[in-house]
């Protein structure tokens, strides 16, 4: 139950965020995670947040979603120091001639696909800064850097063509055991440009509509609980706060209309302040496959993070 409002929550933000790259890139449905190994701690934090938004940044700039933790493929880097020079300036200043290799592969089954690399210089007061001035010369539309993302979408698309069965089978699996949702995610996985996504549009299509079902029941069950206990204004905003989160189209929405109904009319009783609770509207612009899409995606980005297996990368 909590996961799934985890999943409700983040529902806006993903969408909002798939919206925002579809305005700005030929989005088309593959998702790249980025990954920082432990082997590069030795830069300094900033540093490496910073690397970590370069990552992200020639993934969405390149046409490519960002994925979650749950994401299969990845973007991970690889620093090595040419050379670190003092220089005789008032005050001393640090130069770093960086080689920044990029690699894209499989994380789960540890197969690289492609890699690139690039050279960058940084000079700073101190290591830390030094390291940010170099870094923040790698720049998402480098020519190499976009070759390095077109490979890699090849390679991601070519990857779902040739394993689409095996995608099936565990998305099968898992909707088996009534996880809709880790079903909805894998589904979710598989871009609309491979010919993978014919053959799975149906089933995320149904085991949406048995996700929001779950969902809805058991959403309805706890907040009509909620409200019998105590129907008191604290037991009001937190059974609404529940059914808020409720498809328009799961099958028992008129149930949880009639529970808001009465709630609200008792709220109105209590107090003559404003209610700011109010149930989902349908949104009848989005698609139930892009419904779904957003479901698994906000799903897969609530997991714990992935092991990935780079063994062999560098």
């Amino acid at each position: 139950m909590k996961e799934m409002k985890k999943i409700i929550s983040s529902f806006i933000l993903i969408a909002s965020l798939t919206l925002a790259a579809q305005n700005n890139v030929n989005y088309d449905g593959i998702f790249l995670g980025t990954y920082i190994p432990n082997q590069i701690e030795s830069i300094p934090t900033y540093a490496k947040r910073m690397l970590s938004n370069k990552l992200n940044q020639i993934i969405t700039k390149n046409g490519i979603a960002q994925g979650g933790f749950d994401t299969r493929f990845i973007i991970t880097p690889n620093i090595t120091v040419i050379s670190k020079d003092v220089l005789p300036t008032a005050p001393p200043k640090i130069a770093l001639n960086l080689e920044v290799t990029l690699y894209v592969g499989d994380g789960i089954e540890g197969s690289l696909f492609t890699s690139e690399s690039i050279m960058v210089k940084g000079v700073g007061t101190n290591e830390n800064k030094a390291y940010m001035a170099a870094i923040n010369q790698i720049k998402p539309k480098n020519q190499a850097l976009q070759d390095l993302v077109t490979r890699s979408k090849e390679r991601i698309i070519e990857y779902f063509n040739n394993n689409c069965n095996l995608v099936i089978k565990q998305a099968d699996a898992l909707a088996s055991q009534n996880n809709y949702e880790g079903a909805l995610a894998l589904l979710s996985s598989v871009p609309e440009v491979s010919t993978c996504f014919n053959k799975i549009k149906t089933k995320l299509a149904t085991y949406y509509d048995k996700a929001i079902e779950f969902d809805c029941k058991v959403k309805l069950s706890e907040a009509s609980g909620i409200w019998a206990a105590n129907q008191d204004i604290n037991a009001a905003n937190e059974a609404a706060a529940l059914l808020a989160t409720v498809e328009p189209t799961a099958p028992c929405f008129n149930q949880v209309k009639s529970l808001f109904s009465k709630i609200s009319n008792r709220v109105k009783e209590l107090s003559d302040r404003n209610w700011n609770y109010a149930l989902k509207i349908l949104d009848v612009e989005k698609s139930r496959i892009q419904a779904a899409r957003d479901v698994g995606v906000a799903y897969g980005n609530n997991q714990q993070p992935n092991t990935y297996n780079i063994r062999g990368w560098y």
